[in-house]
C-alpha cells in the first residue's frame, strides 16, 4: 500500500461502511503520521510528538511497520513479559539440567561440553562447536531445540533423560518469541560469595531516612517539594521545564490517570470556569472519590500480581470464584486501605480474619498463578514446588521489585540473595493450597443466629427425652405384642428414611412420605447430597425412584421445562456411625443396571461410564414416575454399629430432579424394579434389637426410639416438633471464592532446583539483605505456633527492621510510573544490580518516607505528586533541553502516553454512552459487554483479541510495566470492528439532536471525544470530511427519512475518524 505525503496529494483510507473498502480523500482533510513500532518508553518519549498533529488516524502506523528494520528490532530489550516467561520457565531449567556442562563454573571444573556456554545470550547466540545454539524465532532451526528433542542419534541434551514434553514445548515457545533474555555479558562469572553486611549499602536496601528537600534557584515554578528535587537537578544540567500544558489537557490527563476515563464534556466546562487556584485540587479530591478510581488502580495492581481466573496449562479450567480477589483489591484501593494492610491481607487474611469473604478473596493473590489441570504421582512434588515458586518470585517481584525466581536453583548471580533465603520464603507459605471454598457472607451473624436457634429449641429436645426415657418403654412392649411387629417387613426394597438433603445451588426439603424434594428456583449444574442412616448389613443394591410431582415442570420428574432431567453421576460413600470405629470410609463402587426408561443415546449406562457429557434421560415419558437400579460391585456395603450413607447426584450443565426418593437392599440378589418397595423402619427395629441384646435396654433406647416414631402418633409428634425446628436452622449465605486452603508439606532447600535432589528442610525465613532485627526472624516469629504467612507479611511492611523501606519505594514508584509513563526506576519490577539505577534516588526516598509516615495512604501520594508543577508540564520540545537530556530523565517534559487496552476500550464505552457503572461480581464472556474492562473474563487460553492487540499482558507471572506496540492492526480494529463502528454510531446519536446542524455536532462529537472542541481548522476539515461522505452516499434524498438517514450515516463516519484519532488513544 503506497502513501504519499505532501499538501494536495492522496492518500489511502479505509472506508469499512462501504462495499468497495478504498476511498480516495485528500491529505488535507486528514493528516497522517507514522509511528515507529514496539518501541520502549523512554525511546518513544523522543521519537513520539508533543502532541499528536490534528486529526491523525491509526492506520498510518502501517507506514512504520511496513518499513521497521527486522535488525534494529531483533536489538532491541526484551519485553518485561518475556523476561518474566525466561525467568519463570527457562531460566531454572537451564540451570538444573545445562548448567552443569555448559557454564562458566563447568569450564572451571573442566567439565565443559562442546565449547557450549548457555549461561549468557551472546554465548548462546554464538554457539559452541556446531556452531549458534538458536535461530531466535526459529525454533526448528535452533540446535538447542533439535538436542532437546532429541532428534539426532548423536545430540541428546540432558544425555541421560529427556527433557518432559511441556519443558520442551516451553523452550520452543521461548524461542518462537524471539528468545528474550536479560542476561548480559560473554559469560556468566563463576560463583561469588555474598557479603550481607557490604550488600545492605546499596541503595534499595538501605533503610529510609530523613531526606533534606534541596534548594532551587527558580523557586517560584516549584508548586510542591516534589518540584524542588526534579528542578535542581534540571538547573544543574542548565535545563529549564517546559510550560503548563493547556487546562483541557490537564484535566484529560488527570482524569485518565485516576479513573482510565475521559472526562465529560460539563466536567471540562466546569473545570475551566474554576478559575481558583485550588481547581485542580478539587478535581483530584472527587476524581480519588469516584468508585471508577479503584477499578482504575486495581487493574493496575492485577498486572502486578499475574490475575486470572483460570488454571492455564493444557486444559486452563476455569475458576468461577476467582473474581472475588479482582473485587477484593478495588474495593481495598476505593476503600483507602493502608498499604501495609492491603500486603499483608494478601499474603494471610484467611489468617488475620478467618471465616470471612474478606479474608479469603484476599488470599485468592497467592494462588493466582498458573497451576496444571492434570497432576500424576510423578509429577505432583514437582508441581508444588513450581506452585511455590510462583507465589516467591510474585512476591519478590510485586512487592520487592526483586527477581526471586532463579534463586531457587543457585545463590542469585547479581543480587545478595543466597538460596536459603529463597526458600525460607518458601517455608513460610509450605502450608498453603489452593481451593474452591464456601464462605459465609455474614458469619459472625450466622453464629449469633444458630446461638439463639440452638437455645429456642432447647424445650423440645428436653420434651423429646421426657417423652423417650418416661413413655417410650411402655409403648414398645405393648408395640411388640401387637400383630404389626410379628411382620418381618419382607419387601425386598428398603426406601430410607433420609436425615438430611442439600443441594449446591438450591435448598432441598423432606416430604412426609420421605420423599426429597426440590423447593426453589431451578438451576443447572447442581450437585443433590441426600444422607441415610441404616444398622442392616449387606447392602448390595440401590434404588433411586424419579417422582412425578404436581410442583414440578410439566409434572416432572425433572426440572426441565418439559419435565426432563439429565443424571450425570450417581455416587455413594458409607460411613460407620459408631465413632469409636476404626474403619473407614468407603467409597461404594457401583454398576448402573436397570431402569423403566431410557431416553435414545442417555442411557442409565452412561451415569457411570466416567464419560463427560452423558447421563440418564427419560425424554419424552414426562409426567410420569421413573426409577433405576445400581448394583454394588465388590463386597457388600455395611459397618458394624451402623452405617451413614451419602449420596450424590450430580447434574453437569443440565437440570435435575424435582422429587425423589432412595432405597436400598440387603437380600442374597439385587430385587427387580417391579418388586415390592417399604419402608426402612420395621427392618431397622428387628436389625437393631437382635445386634443388642433382644430387648429394650439403655444401650439400643435411642437407636430403637429413633425408628419407632413411624409406628406411634405421640412418639412421632414430638420427634417431629424437633425436626422441624432442626430444619429451620439458621443456613449461612455460602459464596464460594478460589482462595487458600490449609495443606501442603515441609519445603525443603533444592540442589538446583530439582525436587529429586533435597539437601535440608527449610523453616520460614526471610531476605537477610532486608532483616536487620537483632534476633532476626524471630521478631516477626516469636514462637513456634505464630503463623508464617502473619510473619511474613510483618516482615515485609516493617520499615525499620523488615523489607518495609524497599516495599514503600517499590510502590511509590508504581505510582509515579503510571501517572508519568516512566518510574523513578524504569524497571519497576527489578530495583536490584541488573535494574535501572532510579534517576532521582533522593525524591524516591523522600516520596516513599512521606508515604510511610502518611501511613501508607495512596490517595495523599497522588495529591502530591498531582499538586506538582513537574506533573502539570506540557510536551514542549526545546532544542537545547533535548540535547542535553535526549532520555528526558530529568523529566523537562511531558511526551504522549498511550492509552493501556482496557482504557481504551472503556472511553470507547464512555464517549458511545454505553458505558454500564455496575460494580463487582462474576466476570463478563461477552467482549461487546457494556461493563468497564477490569470485569472482562481472564481466561489465560482465551484472552480477549482487541485487548491483547493493545498490549495487554499475558498473565503467566508479575507484569510490572506494559509494552505500547503500533501495528496496523491496531488500526484496522479501530476502523473495522463492529463494536467500534456501533460506538461511532452512538456516539453520533449522542450528539445529533433535533435542531442541531451537523456541524455543530461535529464540534460537540470533539468535545465528547477528545476532551476539547475542534479548532477552526480542524472543525472546517472534518465538516468537508462529512460533506465528502455525503457525496458518497449519492444525490440526497427527498424524503425526509431517507434525508436523515443520509445526514446520520456520513456523520458516523466522521464520528470514526474522531475515534480513530492518536488524540483519542494518547493522553497529552
Amino acid at each position: 500500500m503506497n502513501w504519499r505525503r505532501g499538501k494536495g496529494e492522496s492518500a489511502v483510507v479505509l472506508m469499512p461502511h462501504r462495499p468497495v473498502r478504498f476511498s480516495v480523500v485528500s491529505i488535507d482533510h486528514i493528516f497522517l503520521h507514522s509511528i515507529t513500532p514496539s518501541v520502549r518508553p523512554s525511546a518513544r518519549q523522543n521519537q513520539m510528538p508533543t502532541r499528536p498533529s490534528p486529526l491523525i488516524i491509526l492506520a498510518a502506523g502501517l507506514c512504520g511497520f511496513l518499513f521497521a528494520s527486522p535488525a534494529a528490532a531483533a536489538a532491541e530489550a526484551p519485553s518485561p513479559e518475556g523476561v518474566a516467561f525466561f525467568e519463570q520457565k527457562i531460566r531454572p531449567v537451564l540451570i538444573a539440567s545445562c548448567f552443569e556442562c555448559h557454564s562458566a563454573d563447568a569450564k572451571a571444573r573442566g567439565k565443559l561440553k562442546g565449547g557450549l556456554f548457555l549461561d549468557t545470550r551472546a554465548a548462546l547466540l554464538t554457539g559452541g562447536d556446531e556452531g549458534p545454539a538458536l535461530v531466535p524465532g526459529k525454533p526448528d532451526n535452533s540446535l538447542l531445540i533439535k538436542a532437546m528433542r532429541w532428534a539426532r542419534e548423536d545430540l541428546h541434551m540432558p544425555p541421560k533423560s529427556k527433557l518432559p514434553p511441556e519443558v520442551i514445548a516451553d523452550f520452543e515457545k521461548w524461542v518462537a518469541m524471539g528468545a528474550p533474555d536479560p542476561r548480559t555479558g560473554e559469560v556468566a562469572k563463576a560463583r561469588r560469595e555474598i557479603s550481607i553486611p557490604q550488600a545492605r549499602d546499596y541503595w534499595a536496601f538501605r533503610p529510609l531516612k530523613p531526606v533534606t528537600v534541596p534548594n532551587v534557584k527558580n523557586a517560584a515554578w516549584a508548586k510542591t517539594p516534589v518540584d524542588r528535587f526534579i528542578l535542581a537537578k534540571m538547573e544543574a544540567a542548565k535545563i529549564t521545564p517546559s510550560k503548563p500544558v493547556s487546562r483541557e489537557q490537564l484535566l484529560r490527563r488527570a482524569t485518565f490517570d485516576l479513573t482510565g476515563l475521559p472526562p465529560t464534556p460539563e466536567e471540562t466546562a466546569a473545570f475551566l470556569a474554576d478559575a481558583s487556584p485550588d481547581a485542580l485540587a478539587s478535581v483530584v479530591s472527587k476524581l480519588l472519590a469516584k468508585s471508577a478510581y479503584g477499578e482504575r488502580w486495581g487493574r493496575h495492581w492485577l498486572d502486578v500480581v499475574r490475575y486470572a481466573e483460570s488454571n492455564g496449562y493444557e486444559f486452563d479450567a476455569f475458576r468461577p470464584g476467582a473474581f472475588h480477589y479482582r473485587d477484593w483489591v478495588i474495593r481495598a484501593f476505593n476503600d483507602g486501605m493502608p498499604y501495609d494492610r492491603f500486603i499483608r491481607w494478601q499474603l494471610a487474611g484467611d489468617k488475620l480474619q478467618p471465616d470471612s469473604v474478606e479474608g479469603a478473596s484476599a488470599t485468592g493473590f497467592l494462588v493466582a498463578g498458573p497451576y496444571p489441570g492434570q497432576i500424576t504421582a510423578k509429577t505432583v512434588e514437582r508441581i508444588r514446588y513450581d506452585q511455590l515458586d510462583d507465589m516467591v518470585s510474585t512476591i519478590g517481584s510485586g512487592f520487592l521489585g526483586l527477581t526471586l525466581a532463579c534463586v531457587r536453583c543457585h545463590d542469585h548471580k547479581y543480587d545478595p540473595i543466597p538460596q536459603t533465603d529463597y526458600y525460607g520464603i518458601a517455608a513460610a507459605l509450605a502450608r498453603t493450597d489452593q481451593v474452591e471454598r464456601k464462605v459465609d457472607r455474614q458469619h459472625e451473624e450466622t453464629q449469633r443466629k444458630l446461638a439463639a436457634h440452638k437455645q429456642a429449641g432447647e424445650p423440645l429436645r428436653a420434651a423429646l427425652k421426657q417423652f423417650e426415657e418416661e413413655q417410650f418403654p411402655a409403648r414398645f412392649a405393648k408395640f411388640q405384642s401387637a400383630e404389626a411387629a410379628a411382620s418381618t417387613n419382607a419387601a425386598p426394597w428398603q426406601m430410607c428414611d433420609v436425615t438430611s438433603a442439600a443441594a449446591t445451588s438450591a435448598a432441598l426439603v423432606l416430604a412426609r412420605d420421605g420423599a426429597v424434594r426440590y423447593v426453589s428456583n431451578k438451576a443447572k449444574d447442581d450437585t443433590y447430597t441426600v444422607k441415610a442412616v441404616t444398622y442392616q448389613r449387606g447392602l448390595r443394591g440401590f434404588r433411586l425412584d424419579a417422582l412425578a410431582d404436581a410442583e414440578s415442570p410439566a409434572k416432572g420428574p425433572g426440572l426441565s421445562d418439559n419435565g426432563n432431567f439429565v443424571l450425570s453421576e450417581f455416587k455413594v460413600t458409607a460411613r460407620p456411625l459408631d465413632p469409636k470405629s476404626k474403619a473407614k470410609p468407603v467409597t461404594v463402587k457401583v454398576k448402573a443396571t436397570t431402569a423403566t426408561f431410557e431416553q435414545k443415546n442417555y442411557p442409565l449406562a452412561a451415569v457411570t461410564d466416567n464419560k463427560r457429557g452423558s447421563g440418564w434421560a427419560v425424554a419424552p415419558e414426562f409426567g410420569k414416575d421413573h426409577a433405576a437400579i445400581f448394583e454394588v460391585e465388590g463386597e457388600p456395603i455395611g459397618f458394624e454399629g451402623g452405617t451413614e450413607l451419602e449420596f450424590q447426584l450430580i447434574f453437569k450443565g443440565f437440570f435435575g430432579l424435582g422429587k425423589l426418593r432412595l432405597g436400598f437392599s440387603n437380600g442374597e440378589q439385587t430385587p427387580a424394579l417391579t418388586d415390592a418397595k417399604g419402608e426402612q423402619a420395621l427392618r431397622e427395629l428387628s436389625t437393631t434389637l437382635a445386634a443388642t441384646g433382644g430387648s429394650l435396654n439403655a444401650t439400643n433406647r435411642s437407636a430403637l426410639f429413633r425408628w419407632f416414631t413411624r409406628f406411634d402418633a405421640d412418639a412421632e409428634r414430638v420427634q417431629t416438633a424437633v425436626r422441624d425446628h432442626d430444619a429451620k436452622t439458621p443456613k449461612p449465605d455460602l459464596v464460594a471464592i478460589y482462595s487458600t486452603k490449609a495443606g501442603g508439606q515441609d519445603v525443603f532447600l533444592l540442589r538446583r532446583g530439582e525436587v529429586d535432589a533435597k539437601v535440608a528442610k527449610a523453616d520460614p525465613n526471610y531476605l537477610q539483605v532486608l532483616n536487620t532485627a537483632a534476633d532476626g526472624a524471630k521478631r516477626w516469629l516469636p514462637k513456634p505456633e505464630a503463623d508464617p504467612r502473619v510473619a511474613l507479611g510483618d516482615w515485609l511492611t516493617d520499615a525499620q527492621h523488615g523489607a518495609g523501606s524497599l516495599l514503600a519505594r517499590v510502590m511509590v514508584n508504581r505510582v509515579w510510573q503510571h501517572h508519568f509513563g516512566r518510574g523513578l526506576v524504569a524497571t519497576p519490577n527489578d530495583f536490584g544490580v541488573q535494574g535501572k539505577p532510579p534517576t532521582h534516588p533522593e525524591l524516591l526516598d523522600w516520596l516513599a518516607g512521606e508515604f510511610v509516615r502518611g501511613g501508607w495512604q495512596l490517595k495523599p501520594l497522588h495529591q502530591l505528586i498531582m499538586a506538582s508543577a513537574v506533573y502539570q508540564q506540557g510536551a514542549e520540545l526545546k532544542p537545547a533541553n533535548l540535547k542535553a537530556d535526549p532520555e528526558n530523565k530529568l523529566w523537562w517534559h511531558r511526551p504522549a502516553r498511550r492509552l493501556e487496552a482496557e482504557a481504551i476500550r472503556d472511553a470507547l464505552l464512555s464517549v458511545g454512552g454505553r458505558l454500564e457503572d455496575k460494580l463487582y461480581g462474576p466476570s463478563e464472556a461477552n467482549y461487546e459487554s457494556p461493563r468497564r474492562s477490569v470485569y472482562l473474563r481472564v481466561k489465560r487460553s482465551e484472552l480477549i483479541p482487541f485487548l491483547t492487540l493493545f498490549d495487554a499482558p499475558e498473565p503467566a507471572a508479575s507484569v510490572g510495566e506494559r509494552g505500547a506496540t503500533t501495528l496496523p492492526t491496531q488500526a484496522l480494529a479501530m476502523m473495522n470492528s463492529n463494536f467500534v463502528r456501533d460506538i461511532a454510531a452512538r456516539l453520533t446519536k449522542r450528539v445529533l439532536q433535533p435542531g442541531v446542524e451537523p456541524t455543530a455536532a461535529i464540534a460537540q462529537a470533539g468535545r465528547i471525544a477528545l476532551g476539547r472542541a475542534p479548532t477552526a481548522t480542524e472543525q472546517m476539515r472534518l465538516a468537508k470530511f462529512y460533506e465528502q461522505q455525503l457525496e458518497l452516499l449519492g444525490p440526497p434524498a427527498a424524503d425526509a427519512k431517507a434525508k436523515e438517514a443520509q445526514t446520520t450515516r456520513a456523520l458516523t463516519e466522521t464520528c470514526l475518524v474522531l475515534l480513530c484519532m492518536n488524540e483519542f488513544i494518547y493522553v497529552d
